[in-house]
């Protein structure tokens, strides 16, 4: 089998244009065809990293970048990258008209089995479900200490939506913008602000094992919408990530969680410190949910996860401050320690370039303005499947 996996316009680093969007009264006829582009992209990008075909050799497009371990995860996670090349992006923007700068796109993916057990050290497939499908931004607000606010902007109504796409077929869709701000090194880092296009759908129980993925597009002038709250505060510094999740039932009963993304934090970091960054602290959101779930069975007493309402918009009254470049590496204010796999605490000091998400781990270029509209100017794509 070739290792050729074609690249796509739509999930990429470098985004949609708000204007390019479905529309706010958008049915059917206009969501099926946008939603089956993405997934026709998304799917075999995603699967080629862990591929159900086990005598497929498209894995050779990813390296192995280790395993790692923490004491709040039963299960080790294995650490992946992709790099994809300035040249590579260039022929997939001429082939569809757009006009952006191109940098490499590094992908990191992390890969884990659970489990299938409301327990500590793992979770439950419903558990899985409720948490990422169903409750994705709620979710991730509650476990990820980076994540200071979060707002669901937009939602579109995807009822009776089914497609059939890589031997599959997918309904459940949700298709929303979640505008979410993080902390990346204050006083130093000024925070970041994340508005995505959000689709998760789920294979059509029945049709199939149990499996569901989430696809998330930066919208980088998403602050020109009348949706936008986040994304539109004076001191929002409006940074980038594309991902793909993907959560499926096993043959051996196990819970696979696998996801990937490509990010840019903007601001003065350099691309390349943060992409080496991303790679060291991607995993880190398996054990950070675990744990966070397992002390949320005990508070609540529940079998799925209770999250909380998401926190309220940052103070878009905030003052105004320049950013400025850390003069050390460990000059930057930090999130939680984390025990590795060698049992050393070290301080999480790699979250000021690439914060820990579940699905948006940041990264950054040296521009420090906000590129939003910039960004954002001449990448129109074509959408229809």
């Amino acid at each position: 089998m070739s290792t050729e996996i074609e690249l796509g316009p739509l999930v990429r680093r470098w985004g949609l244009p708000a204007k390019q969007l479905p529309s706010a009264t958008a049915g059917l006829d206009e969501l099926k065809p946008f939603v089956t582009s993405i997934l026709k992209e998304a799917l075999p990008f995603i699967d080629s990293a862990a591929p159900k075909n086990s005598s497929s050799d498209v894995k050779k497009l990813w390296k192995s970048k280790g395993s790692k371990s923490s004491p709040d995860s039963a299960a080790n996670v294995d650490v992946l990258e992709r790099v994809i090349s300035a040249k590579e992006l260039q022929t997939v923007a001429s082939k569809h008209g757009i006009k952006t700068k191109f940098d490499e796109e590094t992908w990191a993916v992390r890969l884990s089995a659970h489990e299938d057990a409301a327990k500590k050290g793992t979770a439950s497939w419903d558990e899985f479900d409720h948490s990422f499908r169903l409750e994705h931004g709620k979710t991730e607000m509650a476990f990820t200490p980076n994540v200071i606010a979060a707002n669901e902007a937009q939602r579109w109504d995807c009822t009776g939506i089914e497609v059939e796409e890589a031997g599959q077929s997918w309904d459940r869709f949700s298709l929303v913008v979640e505008e979410m701000r993080h902390k990346v090194g204050r006083p130093i880092l000024k925070d970041r602000t994340f508005p995505v296009l959000q689709l998760s759908c789920a294979v059509k129980e029945g049709t199939g094992v149990s499996e569901f993925v989430i696809v998330s597009i930066p919208v980088p002038d998403f602050a020109t919408s009348d949706k936008a709250n986040l994304s539109k505060e004076k001191d929002a510094l409006i940074a980038f990530y594309v991902s793909i999740e993907r959560i499926r039932k096993l043959s051996d009963g196990k819970v696979e969680w696998l996801l990937g993304t490509a990010s840019d934090a903007a601001g003065v970091l350099p691309l390349w410190i943060q992409d080496k960054a991303l790679l060291g602290i991607v995993w880190k959101d398996v054990p950070l949910f675990l744990g966070w779930i397992a002390k949320d069975r005990v508070k609540t007493g529940a079998t799925t996860s209770s999250v909380p309402a998401a926190a309220p918009p940052a103070n878009s009254d905030a003052k105004e401050e320049t950013e400025q470049a850390p003069q050390v590496t460990t000059g930057v204010a930090t999130g939680p320690t984390v025990v590795v796999s060698d049992g050393v605490a070290v301080e999480d000091t790699a979250h000021a370039v690439a914060p820990v998400t579940t699905t948006d781990v940041e990264a950054g270029k040296t521009a420090e303005e906000p590129k939003g509209e910039a960004a954002a100017e001449g990448t129109e794509v074509n959408t229809k499947a």
